[in-house]
């Protein structure tokens, strides 16, 4: 098991965990009356998601935007394309390209999960009971890079949103989302959960035209490889302009799967208001299966959390890191990693050598169940180019 195996299967639990609240939009609260809040024109998706990573305080703050292209497809975690810790996986060596064929680059799995942890996937969530969507809009069509945006069902029937609608104005306040996305991981903490909302129909203007998005549905596969049971993300890059799409993306998740004698499964519906994927080839269709719980009081997301945990974290993982740190790390910084991922050095630290310090802390992440977040923590000092 690779530190790059660890890194994925620690993305792919943080995933579960977000998929799993997933669809719970709530709006009733962070309503704040500011009487004069601060404007800021946006010109471009970079140009927002700069402003909103700057660390300048943006909540209720007016955006205009101009010229936007409405999607029902929102980024796996929104913003990440931007995040400076997303640039390290940008660049996909040509070993990971399996082949090109008349529509497709088939990634490897390894291949395929370097590009969704660089920021790119989607997914579509159903409204919730009150209507209300969350949605994206895009000044480059690419739901991937695309900003949030909370929309009542009000506007929605008012403007006929669909798909690929023009939007030539919006004006918004950014509001914080009241679920709580798995802020215990480091790295989707530094990210402000928020999105723009739109509750009166004087906030936009549309036009008739209907422009082509490009989104990227994805999920997690767990398959075998070397006699290890593995965990990567898959996607799949769909053109909205093609009237086909639903066939072409089950025939390539269907196909994915069984390359290289993978035997693999897929874990998460990409499309959760209208699941796509046959039910013997996902294991969980909606994130409300996941929070389900078994006849032991125990949710279907612990179970699989679990088990990911079991392949991807086991002693040879634990002296890959332990490696890591003597060779890259220093005594302070391992003691500003512990703080980071909540966990008091007074519970491990000796005032020893780093080699021995670095055991004492490597032993209470495990006893504190910490070591997904301590690998995802770890990207930052160079973890992923090990």
């Amino acid at each position: 098991m690779s530190l790059k195996n660890a890194i994925t299967a620690t993305k792919a639990i943080e995933t579960l965990e977000n998929y799993s609240i997933s669809d719970l939009i709530g709006v009733e609260i962070n309503r704040f009356d500011i009487e004069n809040p601060r404007e800021i024109q946006i010109y471009s998706d970079e140009g927002f998601w700069r402003q909103i990573l700057s660390g300048e305080e943006n909540w209720e703050c007016e955006f205009l935007l101009n010229n936007l292209n409405l999607s029902e497809h929102i980024a796996r975690v929104p913003g990440l394309y931007f995040h400076k810790d997303s640039i390290h996986f940008r660049n996909i060596d040509n070993s990971q390209i399996e082949y090109v064929s008349d529509k497709w680059t088939h990634y490897t799995p390894q291949g395929k999960s370097q590009k969704v942890l660089s920021g790119i996937g989607t997914l579509k969530l159903p409204p919730n009971t009150n209507g209300w969507r969350i949605a994206c809009v895009s000044h480059g069509s690419n739901s991937s890079l695309g900003i949030p945006v909370l929309i009542s069902e009000e506007v929605w029937r008012y403007f006929k949103l669909k798909e690929g609608i023009r939007i030539s104005h919006m004006k918004a306040k950014w509001v914080q989302m009241d679920i709580n996305w798995a802020s215990r991981f480091p790295s989707v903490r530094g990210i402000p959960k928020g999105y723009l909302k739109i509750d009166n129909p004087n906030q936009i203007k549309t036009k008739d035209d209907i422009f082509p998005t490009i989104y990227h549905p994805y999920t997690i596969m767990e398959y075998e490889k070397s006699g290890s049971l593995l965990y990567d993300f898959v996607y799949v890059t769909v053109d909205s302009s093609d009237s086909n799409y639903k066939n072409d993306i089950r025939l390539f998740l269907e196909e994915y799967k069984y390359l290289k004698d993978r035997n693999g499964k897929y874990l998460i519906e990409p499309f959760i208001n209208e699941p796509l994927l046959n039910e013997s080839d996902v294991m969980y269709s909606s994130p409300e299966e996941l929070r389900q719980t078994n006849s032991s009081s125990v949710s279907h997301l612990f179970l699989l959390t679990e088990r990911i945990k079991s392949e991807s974290f086991n002693y040879f993982t634990i002296e890959k890191i332990k490696e890591f740190i003597d060779n890259y790390l220093e005594l302070d910084d391992l003691k500003i990693c512990s703080n980071e991922i909540i966990m008091s050095p007074n519970l491990w630290y000796q005032g020893k050598k780093l080699v021995d310090e670095s055991a004492n802390f490597l032993q209470e992440c495990v006893k504190k169940n910490k070591v997904e977040e301590l690998v995802d923590n770890l990207i930052k000092y160079g973890l992923n180019r090990e």
